[in-house]
């Protein structure tokens, strides 16, 4: 039992947002379609948690040295403060590609009941009909409706993710050496955190790497998961007030969390 319990772990950790958002298309979507894919994310988010500790133990949270908690409040604000400006460059560096900015569209999916999901969303139905393409990428309109959210969501994502990413999976990835095998499933974790960004494009998927790596050299360094979860928390809290301020609120959260 206790394999089958890890591999659901690692394989769930892998695409939480992928999965999430074909239980929202399918099931959620059609019937309250208000509700934000980011709510079963969640969901499975605080299950991947919990299924962390109970294989891992309180051990994935911290090793007990005090001194690394203490020093988990500066060390938080400083990632947030490096991944917030890394964020920023590598945000306008993809805005400013040619042949693509910000305001045009990463996809083009159908909205409502009838979004497909599943093989249908390969668009290998007959004809293209729908020009469906994969889910893991959003809409205009469903980006919209995913980054309109309130603050609390942006905190209580940046909670989950530090307990599933750099406590669970990097903890499990630890406990197998630290080389090759740990220093490779460490890389992984973090390229999955940066990854679960896609649907937003991969001009954020790559912004959010910074974020990842420095969250987890401060895990690494501290030997907790205090300081990953302050700092990105608040730099969450330093992206919602940067759209708040530029869009009047309309847009706050977004290309977080």
């Amino acid at each position: 039992m206790h394999a089958y319990l890890v591999a659901v772990l690692v394989l769930w950790g892998l695409a939480p947002m992928a999965l999430a958002s074909h239980l929202h298309g399918r099931w959620i979507e059609p019937k309250a379609p208000q509700v934000p894919t980011l709510a079963p994310y969640f969901v499975m988010m605080s299950g991947l948690a919990a299924l962390g500790l109970l294989l891992e133990g309180p051990g994935m949270l911290t090793d007990g040295w005090w001194a690394g908690i203490v020093a988990s409040v500066p060390v938080g604000y400083l990632i947030a403060h490096l991944a917030w400006h890394a964020d920023r460059r590598v945000t306008a560096r993809f805005s400013g590609r040619q042949g693509w900015s910000p305001a045009q569209p990463r996809a083009t999916r159908a909205s409502g009941p009838a979004r497909p999901v599943g093989i249908a969303a390969t668009g290998n139905e007959p004809g293209g009909a729908h020009g469906a393409v994969a889910s893991n990428r959003w809409s205009r309109a469903e980006q919209a409706r995913e980054t309109r959210i309130g603050l609390q969501w942006l905190v209580v994502g940046a909670v989950l993710e530090e307990l599933v990413y750099r406590g669970a999976l990097s903890h499990m990835a630890l406990s197998m050496g630290l080389w090759p095998w740990g220093v490779t499933g460490l890389v992984g974790v973090s390229a999955t955190f940066a990854l679960s960004h896609l649907p937003f494009g991969w001009g954020q998927a790559a912004a959010k790497l910074p974020l990842s790596v420095l969250a987890l050299a401060a895990t690494l360094v501290t030997g907790n998961v205090l300081a990953a979860v302050i700092g990105h928390t608040w730099f969450n809290v330093r992206v919602f007030r940067h759209y708040q301020a530029a869009f009047g609120g309309q847009a706050a959260g977004r290309r977080a969390r």
